[in-house]
């Protein structure tokens, strides 16, 4: 469906008490799962007129900081991962089904197969890990992200996404490398850097800050985008431009690199909309969504400057969003809210 994203607004916001950092849609009902720091998932229906959630999942030790919609026909489920390590499976009803252990450390992102058969998560013990959706049975763990940054320091693989046909796996880290493996046989294809995003501070503070927060496949999945934030001056803060990049991936190579209007902070996620955008949101200094142009995409960025895209600002960092069946809606799940926004198409 065509879009228009200049006349992007908010049409809708479903208020919440603390922030929602999880996010998953279920088209065919017509429900978001959203998961918060008080470590429950809560429940939207989308035909309602109600703003409550019409149910609250709690199983969580710590706060629900990823969510996968599994989409299998007869029996759809919910998976949702947490800072307390774990992966528990909901069916429909709210019931949860299994609970695993699933990372030596934080549970930051998860996605799911568009077939609904497999499951891929990600932890800050480092490891890609692949799973039956079904069974919930573990089928591999990939290794080869650095457990150190290159200066030595704590590092974290904070993004994964998978190709809408099923074959590739994306990983992204902290330091700002990106691992592409093939689903079915754990084997590694691709391995890049994308030094804008990381920033190392040798002198005031002996840290780091960045890295790749967002990962989504184009939808033929010959392209692969990676975001995150440029480079910073001050790292006790995220005062660098949110900043894209958009690679062809099996080569590697960079075809274009975009921020978002002046916007500082983190680009949260991404997403490939069939009209030829590329979407992102995220925040820092202030919330936002961005739009820009990526088709057809460009031979080369060369040393040409950023794409400023489409910039509209939210009440509140974004840290995850999806999009409606159809396209030609957006909810981004954040501070204090779930909100839906209609993309002026």
């Amino acid at each position: 469906m065509p879009i228009d994203p200049a006349k992007a607004k908010s049409r809708r916001a479903l208020p919440h008490n603390g922030t929602f950092y999880g996010l998953c849609l279920d088209p065919a009902a017509g429900r978001l799962y959203a998961g918060s720091d008080d470590n429950a998932v809560h429940v939207f229906d989308l035909a309602s007129d109600k703003k409550e959630p019409v149910a609250r999942w709690a199983k969580h030790e710590n706060y629900v900081s990823a969510l996968a919609f599994i989409r299998r026909p007869s029996k759809p489920a919910v998976v949702s991962g947490s800072y307390d390590r774990r992966l528990i499976w909901w069916d429909a009803d709210g019931k949860p089904v299994r609970s695993v252990e699933a990372h030596q450390g934080w549970v930051r992102d998860l996605a799911a197969t568009p077939d609904g058969s497999r499951l891929v998560s990600v932890g800050d013990d480092m490891l890609v890990k692949v799973w039956d959706a079904d069974s919930g049975k573990p089928i591999r763990s990939l290794e080869g992200h650095a457990r150190k940054t290159p200066q030595g320091h704590v590092t974290a693989l904070y993004a994964v996404t998978v190709s809408p046909d099923g074959k590739w796996i994306a990983s992204g880290d902290r330091h700002g490398e990106v691992r592409v493996w093939e689903l079915e046989t754990g084997k590694a294809a691709q391995t890049f850097q994308v030094p804008v995003l990381y920033t190392y501070d040798p002198i005031q503070r002996k840290r780091s800050i960045g890295g790749i927060r967002s990962l989504a496949f184009s939808r033929d999945g010959t392209f692969l985008a990676v975001g995150g934030v440029g480079q910073i001056g001050n790292v006790d803060g995220l005062g660098g431009p949110a900043t894209v990049e958009v690679w062809d991936w099996r080569k590697p190579e960079r075809r274009f690199t975009g921020t978002a209007q002046g916007q500082k902070g983190l680009v949260n996620g991404l997403a490939f909309h069939a009209d030829g955008w590329l979407i992102g949101a995220g925040g820092g200094e202030g919330g936002f969504l961005a739009f820009w142009k990526v088709e057809p995409m460009p031979q080369t960025t060369g040393k040409k400057d950023a794409v400023q895209g489409t910039r509209h600002k939210t009440d509140g960092h974004v840290h995850r969003f999806c999009l409606s069946a159809k396209g030609d809606e957006l909810y981004a799940a954040g501070f204090r809210k779930v909100e839906v926004w209609s993309l002026g198409g």
